[in-house]
């Protein structure tokens, strides 16, 4: 069975327009409402695709009927999506108001696994600090080198469930660049996962230069 059968199917008895897959689908609008499952566990209710983890809601505009489904429906399908103010936006805005919510949804996520990550430490090890870190990490948004080789060697230790890719490093400051480039060996094996590409490119251009200073040197 195609999409369009499947979304057919599920969306044409909720429609005012029940002959006409295409007319229906000018009635839904995606209005901002997402959900984020945690698992992959649900179906697609346009399409029936499985293990569907960050659900949208799709209204219509003359049943006030709902779906929830995948994001990429709303792309496949042309939905179209409403602005605060319930304006209709093209489909350029569309694919950009979809996709900002996605990250936020993929962002979201990752900031609670973490957070849930630190407290799972705070409770096997009562000396660690999880207030400070988790103050850090609302102000800033990452931990810088120091913290993060910390952290991340205290939950290594201690045998907590974590992702290294769920923590971020930052290194606008100047200090923070000199941390970096500071870490032992040991520590830049487990801050290394966190990098972001340009973090990463960085971390190359400056042992680069160091290279060839040293080449000079010998």
């Amino acid at each position: 069975m195609s999409w369009e059968t499947r979304a057919a199917n599920n969306l044409l008895p909720l429609s005012w327009d029940k002959g006409s897959l295409s007319q229906a689908l000018r009635e839904w609008r995606y209005t901002g409402d997402y959900h984020d499952l945690e698992a992959p566990s649900a179906n697609c209710e346009l399409c029936d695709h499985p293990d569907i983890r960050y659900q949208f809601e799709i209204r219509n505009l003359h049943t006030a009927a709902r779906l929830l489904i995948g994001s990429e429906c709303i792309h496949r399908f042309g939905i179209a999506a409403t602005d605060e103010e319930g304006r209709t936006l093209d489909a350029l805005a569309t694919r950009k108001k979809v996709d900002r919510d996605r990250r936020q949804l993929v962002e979201d996520a990752r900031r609670r696994r973490l957070v849930s990550a630190l407290v799972a430490l705070a409770n096997v090890e009562p000396n660690f600090d999880v207030h400070s870190f988790i103050d850090y990490l609302q102000t800033r948004g990452a931990f810088t080198p120091k913290q993060l080789a910390t952290v991340l060697w205290r939950l290594r230790k201690k045998g907590v469930v974590h992702s290294p890719q769920d923590f971020k490093l930052t290194i606008r400051r100047g200090r923070e660049k000199a941390q970096l480039l500071s870490l032992k060996d040991w520590e830049m094996a487990l801050v290394k996962p966190c990098l972001t590409t340009e973090q990463s490119a960085y971390l190359e251009k400056v042992a680069h230069r160091r290279s060839g200073l040293d080449h000079l040197l010998d």
